[in-house]
């Protein structure tokens, strides 16, 4: 609606993310999508039957190839909008990607046959997490359908009463194995009950990891704050977060956080910018000790998201808000602004 304001940014989700698994393209020629009949979901269907959305046609074969082109980064977030496939490959680990990383020695513990690391099988290796996918190598065997994938989500559950190997190897296993299977439902872009009952048994394993972590862990000052961050970042708490940070969080804490705190100081601009009156500009120096920058800083950060300053009758520079030429650049920020604070400033000359 005209004269409406943008709602305000909103930080991503992902606070910290890592991942150790490989990437793994089997060399196979390129496939192509054969053309699905798209289900009327009007039409009566059983709850557990999976759905294929959106399924490509034989005319938008060359625009469905240069989407799925284009990297896959992430477990869900950048794969929603390609076009589905539908997996065919019966194991819980594509042939070629077994032998592959049987040669490379590349076999978790719990994948080895009889302990050899260069040996695995069917019933043992189950498919790694591959955090960049492209058309050129994918094909339907690589992609596993939805009744495989919910016997892997069995077979992984179970090695969690497993007692022959550290709780933390079985986590990091389980972990990566998982993300694997949110991403092959994702990209097939199913959805149904069984679906769904995947997704919250998969969080139930999360929550298990919490409740065998010694209770000295949790309530130590690290994992207090830690949560304490995290919580203010996901909420937008942009005040908290970033005064928590400075009052509260050691240097290699702060040097982890850091990444995000230009992210966050973006969310603060964005709501001073759409929640504020607009005959009364925000001063910047009121600006500067909320976000804690040098206030010649703060001028440069609005001008890199989009914002214009202004200088007062008073010669104060100031922020006009209700400007609409706010952005947020999908790259970052080309410059780090450091926290204005003398307790970091110390840490570093002491290092």
């Amino acid at each position: 609606m005209a004269g409406r304001s943008q709602p305000p940014y909103r930080p991503r989700g992902n606070f910290s993310s890592s991942s150790s698994a490989r990437s793994f393209r089997p060399s196979q020629p390129s496939r192509n999508f054969p053309s699905h009949p798209t289900k009327n979901v009007n039409s009566s269907t059983s709850n557990n039957t999976p759905i294929q959305k959106n399924a490509p046609n034989s005319n938008n074969k060359k625009t469905s190839s240069s989407n799925w082109d284009k990297a896959i980064d992430g477990d869900t977030d950048n794969i929603q909008n390609l076009p589905p496939l539908v997996g065919t490959c019966p194991f819980m680990c594509p042939v070629e990607e077994r032998e592959k990383r049987e040669m490379l020695r590349d076999l978790a513990v719990f994948e080895r046959l009889y302990g050899n690391p260069r040996e695995s099988s069917p019933g043992l290796a189950v498919k790694k997490f591959c955090r960049t996918i492209s058309i050129k190598t994918l094909q339907d065997s690589d992609v596993r359908p939805l009744s495989v994938l919910e016997d892997t989500l069995n077979y992984l559950c179970n090695l969690l009463d497993s007692t022959e190997h550290p709780f933390e190897v079985a986590h990091d296993f389980i972990f990566d194995r998982m993300r694997s299977i949110r991403q092959d439902l994702s990209m097939q872009n199913i959805s149904c009950s069984r679906v769904v009952s995947m997704y919250e048994r998969m969080g139930e394993t999360l929550s298990l990891w919490f409740r065998r972590v010694p209770s000295h862990i949790m309530k130590s000052t690290e994992m207090n704050f830690a949560r304490k961050i995290l919580r203010y970042f996901k909420l937008g708490f942009y005040k908290k977060f970033i005064h928590t940070t400075e009052s509260e969080a050691s240097y290699l804490q702060y040097c982890i956080i850091e990444p995000s705190i230009n992210e966050v100081r973006a969310l603060a601009i964005s709501c001073v910018n759409y929640g504020g009156y607009k005959p009364q500009p925000f001063p910047l120096a009121a600006l500067s000790k909320l976000l804690m920058m040098k206030e010649l800083d703060v001028e440069s950060f609005c001008s890199e998201i989009g914002l214009q300053t202004s200088v007062d009758e008073e010669g104060n520079s100031c922020l006009p808000t209700k400007q609409t030429t706010l952005i947020h650049p999908k790259g970052g920020l080309p410059k780090y602004y450091p926290l204005e604070s003398e307790r970091f400033e110390r840490f570093s000359v002491e290092l």
